[in-house]
């Protein structure tokens, strides 16, 4: 996954169908996620794959609606198409069944 550290690099990121995981590094969910997120990464690979953490971007974060960590967002052309919030995104299998339902 590509890191996001500007509203910059955020804008451009998402606009070919970009899959963006908000994150922190204290959060126990999202060191879970961490385990096997390479694995996601390689299994769909129709997504562009990027990282922004909460922590360093929260204005950019609170304009997502990123209410919870860790969140997955999908893209394209720039404008939000998913959300899965942080209550769906505890298990692998939660999250895979999110990325089967879109059509990048």
């Amino acid at each position: 996954m590509q890191p996001i550290h500007s509203s910059q690099q955020f804008d451009e990121a998402t606009k070919n169908h970009g899959m963006v995981v908000f994150t922190t590094s204290w959060c126990p969910d999202c060191k879970r996620l961490d385990m096997y997120v390479d694995e996601l990464v390689k299994d769909y690979p129709q997504f562009n794959w990027h990282v922004v953490d909460r922590d360093e971007l929260p204005e950019l974060s609170d304009a997502q609606e990123v209410r919870g960590i860790p969140s997955l967002l999908y893209y394209k052309d720039g404008v939000k198409q998913e959300h899965l919030h942080s209550a769906n995104a505890k298990t692998e299998m939660q999250i895979r069944s999110f990325l089967d339902t879109i059509q990048a």
